[in-house]
């Protein structure tokens, strides 16, 4: 049922009712937890929110999981009962009997991709790949079924997705700033995941033209990416002649991330060679860079890519159906502006 899951997961408030509660927002707590020498402390003074942002988004992620299985158990029942059979007999003739044993170029092929992983001859670990992949089928069968079942009944599902409020300020910005959404991302240029996501982003923006905006915010991981510090320094200096978003997907579009390769994305968008390079020396954008990197920190945005749609967060390089589903009831929730 990953696919249920997944797509439970991303809905903000999950939408399937117009009248969805709002989110719940973490708000630090002015009581006093403790004093010494009549000195108070509180929350502020604990340091800990972003913690709190994690344990809070954990939390919701296990609900909401659970609350996934629930809801599919309970369709699973009422058509079962409505066609006069057990659920084990529903399963039996509308997933177990539409599986297919996986054929050998299957097996083959999926060894060849995972080879370098597996590090053990095929023969030995054919029938765990064979059952492997009967397993994956009987997933996406049963998800898609259950879609189905979910399609024809009423699912209101009212939990509350935390939210958190985060300032754009003047962070590079794709689209509308008076959008009804507004999504969030802190990225890394060296970050492989940051990278295959971007189409995404840009279907999205097509998808959705003038209802949603993209605010775009550096997070160098700088112990594991030694080049994305001076990509995103070179991308706001390409920002300062106009195109940093022009630069933005040439990195993206780069084979690999060097000193060299952002020298040629300058070159390729004609930028001024000798503002550009003054520019990159200067480190004048380092302040910058790293305000949005305590900025991330500071909500619990440890990894790339993070995203935000409204303050709501969705984790890694997600499918367009992620991000729709949430961009789809945040607009119902806006009255469909």
């Amino acid at each position: 049922m990953r696919s249920f899951h997944l797509q439970m997961a991303a809905v903000v408030c999950l939408g399937l009712a117009l009248t969805a509660p709002a989110c719940a927002q973490l708000e630090k707590s002015t009581a006093t937890l403790a004093t010494v020498d009549g000195e108070p402390i509180t929350d502020a003074d604990l340091d800990i929110e972003s913690k709190l942002m994690d344990l809070q988004q954990e939390a919701y992620q296990a609900r909401i999981e659970a609350l996934g299985n629930v809801i599919a158990q309970r369709l699973l029942e009422k058509e079962a009962k409505a066609r006069g059979m057990t659920t084990s007999q529903l399963l039996e003739k509308e997933v177990n009997s539409k599986l297919a044993e996986p054929s050998d170029a299957e097996i083959e092929a999926f060894y060849e991709k995972q080879k370098s992983r597996i590090n053990k001859p095929l023969e030995e670990i054919r029938p765990q790949i064979s059952e492997f992949l009967k397993s994956s089928q009987e997933q996406s069968v049963r998800n898609a079924y259950i879609d189905g079942l979910r399609a024809n009944s009423e699912v209101r599902v009212l939990i509350n997705a935390p939210r958190v409020s985060i300032e754009a300020g003047d962070s590079p910005r794709r689209g509308p700033k008076d959008a009804p959404v507004t999504i969030v991302e802190f990225s890394d240029f060296q970050c492989p995941y940051c990278r295959r996501v971007q189409p995404t982003l840009l279907t999205l923006l097509e998808k959705y033209p003038g209802k949603i905006s993209l605010v775009y915010k550096d997070l160098p991981l700088r112990q594991i990416h030694p080049e994305a510090q001076k990509a995103a320094e070179a991308a706001r200096c390409a920002g300062e002649q106009g195109k940093f978003w022009e630069y933005h997907d040439k990195l993206f579009a780069a084979p690999r991330i060097s000193k060299e390769e952002l020298g040629k994305a300058a070159q390729a968008l004609n930028l001024d060679s000798i503002k550009f390079a003054g520019c990159l020396d200067s480190g004048k954008h380092e302040p910058t860079i790293q305000a949005d990197f305590e900025q991330a920190m500071a909500i619990g945005a440890q990894s790339t890519p993070v995203f935000y749609v409204n303050g709501i967060q969705l984790k890694g390089a997600q499918p367009v159906d992620a991000f729709s589903s949430v961009i789809d009831a945040e607009l119902a929730a806006a009255g469909g502006k």
